[in-house]
């Protein structure tokens, strides 16, 4: 699936330049170096920048076009017109049941393996330097890609989000990727009733219409009992 945007690969690579000449790194993030690493087509492209406190990074980007916030909360900018979503490392603290119930702050200048440490699964904990091609990979997800694994990058921090759960499910359909078994226990203990019905929809409708087999995806929430609360 090809980018709504074009014009985006070519607009990172400036966003990469003016972040280097100011001082700082661009980096893809997630699905985006999975997906590229796969010899998958592009669809989105998300950026992190290190080395720039946020005032110098819209400074930075202020010369490519008009700069807002795509998703203050979370300190994720956007350039009008592209389909970019840049944002900086961020520290991330449950605060309650929720999977939104997060405090978040932007840290500009945490290490990549505590930036990584944040997210999903290892296949998505990667980042790939914009302007040199470099491969940053704290939690082993190239060779969980070459071995079509789906495995948490963090026990300790992976059931915060019970979106996961559907997560799981729906990359597992769409790429072909087996969930480890660490995953699916931590999975099967995950509380999934606080979720709303919007935010698994998201996930189901990736799962129907991105996958050659959406069953996978129920399978999986069978297996690891979370079958019943949305599709009794």
């Amino acid at each position: 699936m090809f980018s709504k945007h074009p014009d985006d690969a070519a607009l990172a690579r400036k966003v990469a330049e003016a972040v280097r000449k100011a001082g700082g790194r661009a980096f893809f993030v997630g699905g985006c170096v999975r997906d590229a690493l796969m010899g998958r087509q592009q669809k989105d492209y998300d950026i992190e920048v290190y080395g720039l406190l946020p005032a110098d990074l819209r400074s930075a980007l202020a010369p490519l076009g008009e700069v807002f916030d795509k998703g203050a909360a979370f300190s994720v900018l956007g350039i009008r017109h592209s389909g970019l979503d840049i944002a900086m490392p961020r520290r991330e603290t449950l605060t309650g049941v929720k999977h939104t119930d997060f405090d978040i702050a932007a840290d500009p200048f945490l290490s990549f393996e505590t930036a990584c440490s944040r997210r999903d699964f290892t296949v998505n904990a990667m980042l790939r330097d914009i302007l040199t091609g470099e491969i940053i990979d704290p939690y082993g997800g190239q060779k969980d890609l070459q071995n079509k694994l789906l495995r948490p990058v963090s026990a300790a921090t992976f059931g915060e989000d019970p979106l996961r759960v559907f997560r799981a499910g729906q990359f597992a359909a769409r790429l072909g990727f087996r969930v480890t078994e660490d995953g699916l226990e931590l999975c099967r203990g995950m509380e999934v009733t606080h979720l709303s019905r919007e935010r698994v929809y998201e996930e189901t409708n990736k799962a129907l219409l991105q996958s050659d087999a959406p069953s996978v995806y129920f399978r999986f929430l069978r297996q690891c009992g979370h079958l019943k609360e949305f599709f009794p």
